[in-house]
């Protein structure tokens, strides 16, 4: 063996270590989608739910919540049909007597208590046979009673107060024209309205709201007729012939037995004034 041989035997190859250095793994990155917000809750549902007409008339999403509440809670309870034109008088019918209509108008419990406007047994029982046809129940005929009667006393009250001031205007106009003989004027006045008009005449009312026995050129007349009268010496006020002891039954006689006088002449110019004095004479005498 050569020196060569043995030295290529004896030294060692140094081995040669390579180290690869590998690349760092990147995470892959997914992209997420961006969510879209919705600009009501009604974009959130389908849109032939939110067009719906049960749906499109709410705005915020608690109305709704409520209203579906409310409408599970009416489940299982009697349900009253809407009539409208088209509905018959059974179909209407049906629903007065859901919402309480009484069974007859004779059901009806009504109770109005009124000095002042007092209404009879018929018309109240007039009332509780329209109120049956109207469909009204109990509450609701009642109140409508009651609105009436009051309604009726403020315009009894009203004209009470009316005529009051109708009175008190026309005393002072009158005491201010006639002064000292108001007094007398006025009994005279009444003496020949009792006897020659019907109270019920005096009660009406003039278009101003005046009574006509309180009007004072009504009460001027009458006043005028009795100052007319008693030139004639044949009436006064009643205290005046009870005072002076008129004797009614002969005045009479003596005007009607005068067949030459104006009583029985119709063409005469007092004709007419003598038969109302006659029957005005003849009316203080059935008074009296």
């Amino acid at each position: 063996m050569s020196e060569e041989q043995i030295t290529q035997e004896t030294v060692p190859v140094a081995e040669t270590t390579q180290t690869t250095t590998e690349a760092p793994k990147q995470e892959t990155q997914i992209e997420q989608p961006v969510p879209t917000v919705a600009k009501s809750w009604k974009e959130a549902i389908p849109e032939d739910l939110r067009n719906d007409p049960n749906i499109s008339k709410f705005t915020e999403l608690e109305a709704l919540a409520k209203s579906y509440i409310n409408a599970t809670r009416m489940i299982g309870q009697d349900k009253v049909a809407v009539p409208n034109n088209n509905s018959t008088d059974d179909q209407w019918n049906e629903v007065y007597n859901k919402l309480g209509r009484p069974e007859s108008p004779d059901k009806y419990k009504l109770e109005v208590k009124s000095d002042v406007v007092p209404l009879d047994d018929g018309a109240i029982k007039s009332f509780a046979e329209n109120a049956h046809k109207l469909g009204l129940n109990n509450k609701q005929a009642q109140g409508i009673l009651e609105f009436y009667k009051e309604s009726m006393e403020g315009s009894v009250q009203q004209s009470r107060v009316d005529t009051e001031t109708a009175q008190a205007n026309t005393e002072a106009q009158l005491r201010k024209e006639w002064g000292r003989a108001f007094d007398d004027n006025i009994k005279r006045a009444g003496a020949v309205a009792k006897a020659n008009m019907n109270p019920q005449i005096l009660d009406m009312e003039l278009k101003d709201g005046t009574r006509l026995g309180d009007h004072p050129e009504v009460i001027k007349g009458f006043a005028n007729i009795a100052n007319l009268l008693s030139e004639d010496k044949l009436v006064g006020t009643e205290s005046e012939n009870v005072s002076q002891g008129v004797d009614y039954q002969s005045e009479i006689s003596k005007i009607v037995n005068d067949r030459s006088g104006p009583y029985w002449n119709k063409s005469h110019p007092d004709h007419d004034k003598v038969v109302q004095q006659v029957f005005t004479l003849r009316t203080m005498m059935s008074n009296g």
